[in-house]
């Protein structure tokens, strides 16, 4: 998560929930207006520290009915020069669409001298799609100031105006203000005004609200102080923000969220002829749940994933004669042109909002339309629930094996909803990242070299994200990265090994076959020949902590279901080896163990790993580092091996210099 200062107080100061377009916008230039209360920066006693100093963050927003004013205003001094190079160039963002830009001022005060800076003809707009590269498009626009003439000690001030809401709202006043950011603040005001009362929330510390009413104008106003920043860590679990904000919304529970909803999503009965033979065809040569599962790949397959989300169509869905017209959809025309289709089949099934970046932290929302940004299906069938997202690939053609996106609440738009409902897997084994390695090593001893053989056998959400890049790979990436992945524990791995592939789609299983030649594969001189195994398989899901010590909780990937057995076949002598027998480390986060033990010759070492949470408490990472330093230590496991036949006596010999020598080592 990057929290760059001047994104964060101009653009992310209001979490606009809109989308978008119009082919020229308009700049437009005015006086502050009339309905803005007038402030000024205070003195603050708090030293000057970092790049910036945050003098005055202003944010006032005004509601009536379906009309909304945004008006920002920012006093900001650059400390040094690297303040300069963070604050010097402006960008203000809004959908021409149904929004209006108003620039009041850009000034500089130098030595108690305010400098008009200005300038109609120094903007320069640009469209900015960021999330083009997730394919939607919205036709958002920016409109950049370049400063010219910046020195450290300057206060930079500017204030502008976003006026207009997206139409597809019933009402506009609903959102969400940030009141911290890394870097702290001598003076960060808010009011929000509207003609209903409204509700509100903090995700973290609760400052007291000024209310106000006059007749059917409700204001809520913070005049905070002195507000110190946030340290920003890393590792941070998807649906927590570290940075404090208020949500507000007029909306009173979530059946109100649901009635707006419902006039968005209607089954649409008047699927194409063609369409409706397919379906009949299905069911008919299949039976229900075959013609159900068909219906999800066709959607998901033959449809591809794509959104032009311009004006209304930032929310409201594309008809299913127009999204199979086109032959691509996003989010929304996906889940409206399955619920449809599985409609004419006789299945109940619904569209379900959920949020793909906040998951289970929706729970604490205030009920408003902008805390949804995705649309997946909750299908009736055979008495159970089935929860499916139509813009995932790749997943197989069974809808008992397809992988489960964990979003953890949804709202499905039905007439009976009135409440979020819990997402649940329709079973636990579609729900893991599920994995079971089996290494086969035929180690020459003498010539310290050994052949590799590695069998992975992927089920549903591991089997769909290492199918699609064996989709999109060419066969030299593929060995690369395969390569450079043993590489990292053996060196000396050869660079041309044999990598294939086999795909059950009914079953939702891949299995990956990986041959290689490895040299050098001691770590010793030959005398002494110190081998290692790894639980490599592993590694990819262990999270260490980068910092140890942590005002937020730490992310884990989870649910993690993985077990990797290796055999060792040693052409020689194997004379030495860790402690044979189980190892277990069991915690509230994960439990691990490693078996080790010796069958005809054969070293056989397994190891298993299941994660039980998605995050450490803050206060929990110093015990689950401990934790994981164990189990970090438990994945390597050596044995000494030699390539002739030792007599009793020179194996005792041998056995005493290993010792020494890793006594000195």
């Amino acid at each position: 998560m990057k929290y760059r200062f001047l994104g964060q107080l101009l653009a992310a100061t209001l979490f606009l929930v809109t989308s978008f377009a119009q082919a020229a916008p308009e700049l437009l230039f005015s006086a502050t207006p009339e309905w803005v209360e007038i402030l000024q920066p205070v003195e603050s006693k708090r030293p000057a520290q970092g790049s910036v100093r945050v003098h005055l963050s202003n944010s006032q927003i005004r509601h009536r009915g379906k009309e909304q004013q945004y008006y920002f205003q920012v006093m900001v001094e650059p400390l040094n020069q690297q303040g300069v190079s963070e604050i010097a160039e402006l960008s203000f963002s809004f959908f021409p669409a149904f929004q209006k830009l108003w620039v009041h001022d850009i000034s500089v005060q130098r030595n108690g001298e305010r400098l008009d800076r200005l300038q109609k003809d120094g903007f320069k707009l640009f469209q900015s799609e960021q999330e083009l590269a997730n394919k939607l498009y919205s036709e958002q626009w920016n409109a950049l100031y370049i400063l010219e003439d910046i020195r450290p000690g300057d206060i930079i001030s500017y204030a502008y105006t976003i006026e207009g809401s997206n139409p597809i709202f019933a009402r506009s006043d609903f959102g969400r203000l940030y009141l911290s950011w890394p870097q702290a603040v001598d003076r960060r005001f808010v009011k929000i005004s509207s003609d209903k009362k409204l509700n509100y929330r903090f995700n973290h510390r609760e400052y007291p609200v000024h209310k106000t009413q006059q007749q059917n104008n409700y204001a809520y106003t913070l005049d905070l102080r002195d507000v110190a920043g946030v340290p920003m860590e890393s590792e941070y679990p998807y649906w927590h923000d570290p940075l404090n904000y208020i949500q507000y919304s007029s909306y009173d529970n979530w059946g109100q969220v649901n009635d707006w909803a419902l006039g968005l999503y209607q089954v649409d009965r008047s699927l194409p002829e063609a369409l409706k033979r397919k379906l009949d065809n299905w069911r008919t040569q299949l039976g229900l749940e075959a013609a159900v599962s068909k219906a999800i790949e066709y959607v998901q397959e033959d449809i591809r994933y794509f959104g032009i989300e311009l004006g209304i169509n930032s929310h409201q869905p594309r008809t299913p004669q127009e999204t199979l017209e086109k032959r691509y959809g996003d989010c929304k025309d996906k889940a409206l042109l399955l619920t449809s289709m599985l409609a004419h089949m006789g299945v109940q099934s619904y569209p379900a909002l959920v949020s793909s970046s906040r998951g289970r932290d929706i729970g604490e929302d205030i009920p408003s339309p902008e805390t949804f940004n995705h649309v997946i299906n909750l299908i009736e069938l055979n008495n159970r629930e089935y929860w499916v997202d139509a813009t995932a690939s790749g997943q197989g053609i069974d809808i008992e094996n397809k992988g489960f996106f964990d979003y953890e609440l949804a709202l499905p738009i039905a007439k009976q909803t009135r409440a979020l409902k819990t997402v649940e897997p329709s079973s636990e084994q579609v729900a893991s990242y599920s994995a079971r390695i089996e290494e086969q090593y035929d180690i020459n001893a003498a010539e310290n070299r050994a052949k590799l053989q590695v069998r992975s056998h992927f089920s549903h959400l591991k089997a769909e994200q290492v199918r699609q890049f064996f989709l999109t790979a060419d066969s030299e990436q593929i060995k690369s990265s395969y390569t450079n992945f043993i590489a990292g524990y053996y060196p000396s791995v050869s660079t041309n090994p044999e990598i294939t592939y086999k795909d059950s789609l009914q079953e939702n299983q891949l299995e990956v076959s990986e041959h290689y030649q490895i040299g050098d594969f001691a770590q010793l001189s030959s005398a002494r020949k110190i081998f290692s195994l790894y639980g490599s398989a592993l590694v990819p899901y262990l999270s260490k902590p980068q910092r140890p010590i942590r005002q937020s909780p730490l992310a884990l990937t989870h649910p993690v279901d993985v077990q990797q057995s290796a055999t060792v076949n040693i052409r020689g002598e194997l004379l030495w080896q860790e402690e044979l027998g189980t190892t277990t480390i069991d915690n509230p986060w994960f439990t691990f163990t490693r078996n080790a033990k010796l069958d005809n010759g054969a070293l056989l070492v397994d190891y298993t790993f299941k994660s039980k949470t998605d995050h450490v408490e803050p206060q929990d990472v110093p015990n689950y580092l401990a934790q994981f330093n164990q189990l970090d230590k438990a994945l390597q496991y050596k044995f000494w091996a030699k390539g002739e036949a030792s007599s009793e006596r020179n194996r005792s010999q041998e056995m005493k210099n290993l010792i020494k020598s890793l006594i000195r080592k």
